[in-house]
């Protein structure tokens, strides 16, 4: 069982109202760091993966395995939100 202090809550809550209050960046910018931040995380896990097949760490590949094919698919999905019209975009009243 994990206790926390009462500190510890309050200092999470800070960072995400701290996060919360941050200026908001546009949805493009988002998406694009966030497809950004998906490739890489899949990229390091395929080499991950591949090490833990060359050291017979089946298991463990699996699992980096998994990873990155959600990290590939996230990506994917960022991108394509990108290319989603907006309903406050040109040409729409």
């Amino acid at each position: 069982m994990v206790v926390y202090s009462r500190g510890a809550k309050r200092g999470n809550e800070d960072r995400r109202r701290s996060v919360a209050d941050a200026p908001s960046r546009s949805l493009d910018q988002t998406a694009s760091r966030g497809a950004e931040v998906a490739r890489y995380i899949a990229d390091m896990t395929g080499q991950l993966e591949s090490m833990a097949i060359a050291a017979n760490l089946d298991l463990l590949a699996y699992f980096l395995a998994m990873a990155r094919a959600e990290s590939e698919s996230s990506a994917r999905a960022a991108v394509a939100s990108m290319a989603l019209p907006r309903p406050d975009g040109p040409g729409l009243a």
